[in-house]
């Protein structure tokens, strides 16, 4: 049984922010079931840096919207962006170091209750000014979807 499950009350009502939501959800349910089963600690190391590389992706996209949108809290989000980002890279270096250094219950609630406490309280607060400026908003993600092709591409090459 997953840990967190997806709900509407999640929703910020932007239908790409939903959607990263919802892989970020769906990534801490599986480092629970790669926990839960025991799995090998590459298994575990290699979940963790998939869901610090996708929370990357997810703020950039989530930081250009916002800006987009002139959300006035801008600077003050994206700091508890950063502290989130930095946490994440911490628990994925200190288990790929010494997996007993962490106690991994703690960190999959700390995880499920962040998430789910920075949608309901800080990203809630942006979903007006999302909505209030949807066009704009449509263009940057367009632009953030096409921009993160081309990276994409590039790397592969």
């Amino acid at each position: 049984m997953p840990i967190i499950h997806w709900t509407e009350d999640l929703s910020v009502g932007t239908e790409t922010i939903d959607e990263d939501h919802k892989v970020l959800i769906g990534m801490i349910n599986k480092l629970d079931d790669a926990i839960k089963s025991k799995e090998p600690q590459g298994t575990v190391n290699k979940v963790l840096s998939e869901l610090l590389d996708y929370t990357g992706y997810h703020f950039d996209r989530e930081e250009a919207l916002m800006k987009a949108a002139n959300y006035p809290d801008y600077d003050a989000h994206a700091r508890t962006h950063g502290t989130l980002k930095a946490q994440v890279a911490d628990i994925r270096n200190r288990y790929e170091r010494n997996p007993d250094s962490i106690h991994e219950r703690e960190v999959l609630a700390f995880l499920k209750n962040w998430l789910t406490a920075h949608i309901l309280g800080r990203d809630k607060l942006y979903a007006p000014f999302m909505e209030s400026r949807r066009e704009d908003v449509e263009k940057a993600n367009e632009a953030f979807t096409h921009e993160s092709r081309s990276k994409a591409v590039s790397a592969d090459s």
